[in-house]
C-alpha cells in the first residue's frame, strides 16, 4: 500500500508540476520577441510621423513656390497689358488674352463673355508708375489666378482710389491667358 501510496503521489506531483520540456525557454523568447515587435512599430510610427510632416513640409514649399512663379508670371502680364491699354496694342492684348475676351479696337474696351453674362471694361489709361499699388492676389486653384492692384490718384481735386481686379486662367499648356478685369 506505501508503495501505492508513494506511486500515486509521484504521479500527482509529476502531473501538476511539469510543464512541457522547454516551455518557459520558449516563453521568454516570445516575450522578447514581442517586446522587439513592439519596439519596431512604436519606431515605424514614429518614422512615419515625421515622414508626413516632411511630404507636408515639402507640398507647402511647392505650393508657395507654385504661388510664387505664378505672381510674378501674371504680375509681369499685368504691367504689360496695361502699357498695351495706354498705347492702344490691340495686337498684343489679342494674344495674351482668354477665348472669353473680346477687344472693341474703336472703343478702347474689352468684353467679358463668362456663359450667359458678359460685362465691358475700358482700357486703363494714363496711369503714372507712382499710383500704381499692388493689393494682394488670390489662386482660386492651379488654373485661376487674380490680381488686385489698386491705382492711387493725388492730383488735387481727384484725389481717390480705383481698385482693379485681374483675372487670369491657365491654358492646357500651362500658359497663362488674361480674362479680364473689372475695377
Amino acid at each position: 500500500m506505501f508503495k501505492r501510496f508513494l506511486l500515486f503521489v509521484s504521479a500527482a506531483l509529476l502531473l501538476t508540476s511539469c510543464d512541457e520540456p522547454g516551455s518557459s525557454v520558449e516563453n521568454t523568447q516570445l516575450s522578447e520577441q514581442n517586446a522587439e515587435m513592439t519596439q519596431t512599430i512604436k519606431e515605424l510610427r514614429e518614422e512615419n510621423t515625421r515622414l508626413q510632416e516632411q511630404v507636408t513640409f515639402l507640398q507647402e514649399s511647392v505650393n508657395e513656390e507654385e504661388a510664387r512663379t505664378n505672381l510674378r508670371e501674371t504680375l509681369n502680364m499685368t504691367f504689360k497689358l496695361m502699357a498695351a491699354m495706354e498705347s492702344e496694342d490691340t495686337a498684343y492684348i489679342e494674344s495674351v488674352s482668354s477665348p472669353n475676351v473680346e477687344i472693341t479696337s474703336s472703343r478702347n474696351a474689352f468684353v467679358v463673355r463668362h456663359g450667359d453674362s458678359s460685362y465691358e471694361a475700358d482700357f486703363i489709361k494714363s496711369m503714372l508708375w507712382d499710383e500704381f499699388e499692388f493689393r494682394g492676389y488670390d489662386q482660386k486653384d492651379s488654373d485661376h489666378f487674380m490680381l488686385f492692384i489698386a491705382r492711387t490718384i493725388t492730383t488735387k481735386g481727384s484725389e481717390g482710389k480705383i481698385e482693379y481686379e485681374f483675372s487670369f486662367i491657365r491654358s492646357p499648356e500651362g500658359e497663362w491667358f488674361f480674362d479680364g478685369y473689372i475695377s
